[in-house]
Parts: C-alpha cells; structure tokens; sequence
C-alpha cells in the first residue's frame, strides 16, 4: 500500500459504516399526480338535463362564494378558525364538481354550460348584493 492511498482507505471505510444504517432510512421519491375526477354519483346520471343544469348553478354560486370569502375574509361572527385551511380545498372540489357536471352535460346531450363564465356572473351578483345601496339622486326644485 503506498502513503498516497493510506489516508483515503480510511475515509471510504468510514463512509461505508455510515452510509450502511442510514440506508434504510432513505425514502422513497412521491410524483404528485393529477387529482382524481370528481366522482359522478348515480344520482347525477339519473338527473335530467335541467336537474343537472339547477345542480351545476348551485355549484357556480358555492364556488363563487368561496371565491369572494377567500378574497375579502370570512363573514363576520363566522367563528370559524379553520376557514382559512378548510376554503382552498372546498374551492377545488366545487371546481372539480363543475367539471364533472359539464361533463355529464356533454355526455346527455344537454345545453352545456362552461365553468369559469358561470362562477365570474355569480360572483358578479354577490358583490353587487353586499355593496351599500347609492343614494337617491334628488332634485330640489324652486318653484
């Protein structure tokens, strides 16, 4: 053994101990792959095309409400400290659910109705709910 290779045998060796329990600490890489597709309930494939359309609204203005909750904060006296956590998840499974919806909406042959027009008129509607009435105009007359 020459004295160049002296001091990087006891290193590898070294190495070797280390390396051999923490091997089986290692773990193992997890891809995130796409959500599953809302599930379709047999209840919403037994629907008409205006129960599936009445259900689809519905879905609009929760996802809507969301939105708006998420953008301004949570309702006053809502008392719930999880709202923060709970909203995002609740948003994507309404999300999920209008696509699904759509696309029971294509498969019957029904009048489709898209996802992102029907939350943004929904939300539209909300906000102009909760802005304050503007004031009558009146009219003083000299007369």
């Amino acid at each position: 053994m020459t004295r160049r290779r002296a001091p990087v045998l006891p290193s590898l060796l070294l190495l070797s101990i280390l390396t051999g329990p923490l091997a089986g600490c290692a773990s193992y890489a997890y891809y995130p792959l796409d959500p599953p597709p809302y599930p379709v309930l047999p209840v919403d494939e037994s629907m008409t095309c205006t129960g599936i359309a009445a259900s689809f609204r519905y879905s609009a203005r929760r996802a809507a409400r969301l939105e708006y909750w998420l953008a301004v904060g949570p309702l006053a006296g809502y008392g719930n400290e999880r709202f923060p956590m709970d909203a995002p998840k609740q948003l994507i499974d309404e999300r999920r659910r209008l696509d699904a919806l759509t696309d029971l909406q294509r498969f019957k042959g029904c009048t489709v109705m898209e996802p992102g027009p029907a939350v943004v008129e929904e939300r539209l509607k909300l906000e102009r709910s909760v802005r304050p009435p503007t004031p009558p105009v009146v009219l003083n007359s000299r007369g």
